[in-house]
């Protein structure tokens, strides 16, 4: 028999404890997560991932003496393994290239449903990355550069959707439960977008869409 994988260790930082211990309790039935501690100050979340060894870092941005913008760098520099996500009250274009640039793993609001929150965890923990592709929208309305590139390749609004959801690391599977669609149709709308881009794997449909403005 081959034994279980231990869980991912998580550690919530927010300060907003009533938020956190939510947080907690609803993470606490899934078997492969286990959180192993919360941090209500920016100041003591280098000393907590020492200690406790997590896997994973649930972020907050705003956060008391030390800003999530402050401690990602950090975090990613004295622990090479560790992921982290942001998950934020700010849908805020500025923010979600910030955090990009920054080097994390994830960007979460806190109003994303429980299905989304585990995927995402279970997708960084597996070695992806989640932006949350509603975020993607905000830069619809800053640069337009989504609707320009539906007009100049010529995909449709779900194509778009879907290609927004591939670029930010969603397998099909992933992308069919999260749009509500079955996994043949996601299937059948990525052949039609490899198509219309002139792409064969996902890598290049990766590269072709940041490469194009997207």
């Amino acid at each position: 028999m081959i034994p279980s994988l231990p869980p991912t260790r998580i550690l919530l930082v927010d300060d907003h404890q009533l938020f956190s211990n939510g947080l907690n309790s609803l993470l606490s039935v899934e078997k492969d997560l286990a959180v192993v501690g919360q941090v209500f100050d920016g100041a003591h979340v280098l000393n907590a991932v020492h200690q406790l060894a997590p896997d994973l870092v649930l972020l907050d941005v705003n956060l008391p003496n030390r800003t999530g913008q402050e401690l990602v760098p950090l975090l990613l520099r004295d622990f090479q393994n560790l992921r982290v996500i942001i998950l934020t009250m700010y849908a805020e274009s500025h923010l979600v290239e910030t955090f990009r640039q920054l080097g994390a793993h994830g960007y979460l609001l806190k109003n994303v449903n429980h299905r989304e929150l585990l995927t995402s965890l279970r997708l960084v923990r597996d070695g992806g990355r989640y932006f949350d592709p509603a975020l993607t929208d905000l830069r619809r309305s800053n640069l337009h550069a989504d609707d320009a590139f539906i007009r100049r390749f010529q995909l449709t609004p779900r194509e778009m959707e879907i290609l927004q959801c591939v670029c930010n690391g969603l397998s099909s599977q992933q992308i069919a439960e999260k749009l509500s669609l079955s996994y043949l149709t996601v299937k059948s709308h990525r052949r039609n977008i490899h198509y219309k881009l002139r792409t064969d794997t996902t890598v290049e449909l990766i590269q072709f869409a940041r490469e194009n403005g997207l």
